[in-house]
């Protein structure tokens, strides 16, 4: 008797719908929208900062943060597909900030963007290694070895002067 039903199995019922019925498309909005006001609570004063220590100005780099994190909001259903969304808004930020005359490049030191952006966060911000690296939306393990790539290159320089 394979077709009859287990006596001990019990019959399992959905949910009631709403009044209104379901509402799929709303729900993936409104989750979607509440992803992206996390996201910027959580990014926004590590971008802040960021952007501070590059402008040289608290305020630039709070407009800079803004600018970028506004800049993300008609992405952010495309950078939600992405395995890294905050790269997608990492990437904004430094665009946003690389655009300003007043973005710093003796920070940089010889190195390239991303090299000095770790040095930046966790050496000069002295942000967490977890923190920094989240924030630029790499795996802990890529910035651990873009950042220590950082660290031979401007200790070879030191060294070579």
């Amino acid at each position: 008797m394979p077709d009859t039903p287990s006596p001990n199995r019990r019959h399992i019922t959905a949910p009631p719908l709403s009044p209104r019925g379901p509402q799929p498309a709303g729900c993936t909005r409104d989750l979607a929208g509440l992803a992206y006001e996390a996201f910027c609570t959580t990014h926004r004063p590590v971008y802040s900062r960021y952007a501070a220590a590059r402008l040289g100005s608290d305020r630039l780099g709070e407009d800079a943060a803004q600018a970028a994190l506004r800049a993300l909001a008609p992405l952010w259903s495309s950078a939600l597909t992405c395995p890294a969304p905050a790269a997608v808004s990492w990437l904004l930020l430094t665009g946003v900030v690389n655009a300003q005359p007043r973005a710093g490049r003796d920070l940089d030191r010889g190195l390239s963007r991303i090299h000095a952006d770790t040095v930046i966060l966790h050496d000069r911000l002295g942000l967490p290694r977890r923190t920094a690296a989240a924030a630029m939306g790499l795996p802990l393990q890529q910035f651990d070895m873009v950042h220590n790539a950082a660290l031979r290159a401007t200790q070879g320089d030191t060294e070579n002067t």
